[in-house]
Formats: C-alpha cells, structure tokens, sequence
C-alpha cells in the first residue's frame, strides 16, 4: 500500500537476523551486495556497516548535498576511502 513501516524502538531485532542470514547465504553463493545509501542515521548506517562486512561487498555513503562525494567502505579490501 505503499506505506513505510517503522519500528518504533528502532530495527528490530528479528528482521535484522533474518537479513543478515540472507546475506551471509547470498555471500556463499557468490552474489556481492554494494549498497549507496544517502542517509545518515546512526542505526542504518551501522547496519549498512554490518551488511558489507557479512558479504565483503562496499558500501557508498553521501547525502543529498554532496552526491559528487562519498565515503566507500570496501570490506573486500578492508579499506575506507573518500571519493570525489
């Protein structure tokens, strides 16, 4: 219905075991997850953080005043750099 649904405590635990399980099965089965987020809460950008770290994948942060410019994290290579 197009509505966003908002856990308000904050992620929820169970979703977040279960997609971290889903990752960490994709990262068996050789599918590479990068992720470009544009927001800054504390609580996304960590599990954005863990999401990269559980697949090896990057993970591109930015907002919307400095979309020429981002932080990548690549897990792969386990390094942290700014771009633009």
């Amino acid at each position: 219905d197009g509505r966003v649904y908002v856990n308000s405590m904050g992620l929820d635990p169970v979703i977040l075991k279960a997609t971290f399980r889903e990752v960490a099965n994709c990262r068996r089965a050789g599918i590479m997850i990068n992720t470009f987020m544009l927001a800054r809460n504390k609580s996304l950008v960590d599990f954005v953080k863990r999401v990269a770290q559980i697949c090896r994948g990057k993970a591109y942060f930015t907002n919307t005043m400095t979309l020429g410019q981002f932080i990548l994290m690549d897990f792969m290579k386990r390094k942290t750099r700014r771009v633009g």
